[in-house]
C-alpha cells in the first residue's frame, strides 16, 4: 500500500509542477468535516443506514495555469469517515473508517484572484484504508470488512478570498465498493466540507 501512495503522491506533484514551465505553485493546509452515508447494494429491508460526521485533515499544493481560469490542486490528507447504522430493531451502531486519502482535482475559476473568486472542480480520489477493519453491528450475525483500497470521483464547488483562504464543497462519487458482507457490499457516500489556507 506505501508503495503505491508514494507513487500515486509522486506523480500527482510531477504532474502539477511539470504542466507548464510558468505555472504558479503553491502549498498550504486543509482540513474539513466528512458527512458519510453507507450506500446499500443487496437487501436493504434490514440495514438503515444514517450520515454521521468525521473529519479530513493535511496538505495541498495548488497550480494555477497561465491559461485563463484553469488550474489543479492535489492534497494528501488524514480520512476519518464515521458511519451510523441500525440493523432494524431501533439500535444503533457507530463505526470508524480511517484512510491517508489523495485527491486530485482540475479546476475552473471566475473572478478576481486578489479579492474573490469562485471555482469548479472535478477530479479521482484515491483512498487507502489504515486499519483494514472488520465490524459487525449489534446483535447482528453478518460481519462487514472494509476494503484496502477506495476510489471516488469527485464533484465540488467553492470561493477563494484574498488569494489565501478558501472554503469548498466536495461530494465523493463512490466508484469502488467500500465494505464487503456475506449480504451485498457497500458503497461510501460522502459530502465534504473544506477550508484551505494557501501560503
Amino acid at each position: 500500500m506505501k508503495k503505491h501512495l508514494l507513487s500515486i503522491v509522486f506523480l500527482a506533484v510531477a504532474l502539477m509542477t511539470s504542466t507548464v514551465a510558468d505555472a504558479q505553485v503553491r502549498f498550504g493546509i486543509r482540513a474539513g468535516l466528512n458527512l458519510s452515508s453507507l450506500s446499500f447494494t443487496g437487501d436493504n429491508s434490514v440495514w438503515n443506514f444514517k450520515h454521521q460526521a468525521g473529519f479530513f485533515a493535511g496538505v495541498t499544493a495548488d497550480v494555477k495555469i497561465p491559461l485563463a481560469g484553469l488550474g489543479a490542486d492535489a492534497s494528501v490528507v488524514y480520512d476519518q469517515r464515521n458511519f451510523k447504522t441500525s440493523n432494524g430493531d431501533g439500535t444503533f451502531s457507530n463505526d470508524r473508517l480511517k484512510y491517508i486519502s489523495v485527491p486530485i482535482n482540475i479546476k475552473y475559476t471566475f473572478g478576481v484572484d486578489e479579492i474573490a473568486s469562485l471555482y469548479l472542480a472535478t477530479g479521482p480520489q484515491f483512498s487507502f484504508n489504515l486499519d483494514n477493519k472488520s465490524f459487525s453491528l449489534e446483535d447482528a450475525k453478518q460481519v462487514f470488512n472494509a476494503r484496502n483500497f477506495d476510489f471516488y470521483w469527485n464533484v465540488g464547488i467553492g470561493f477563494t478570498v484574498l488569494n489565501h483562504v478558501r472554503l469548498g464543497y466536495t461530494y465523493n462519487i463512490p466508484c469502488t465498493k467500500s465494505v464487503d458482507s456475506p449480504v451485498g457490499s457497500l458503497k461510501n457516500k460522502t459530502n465534504q466540507i473544506s477550508l484551505t489556507y494557501l501560503f
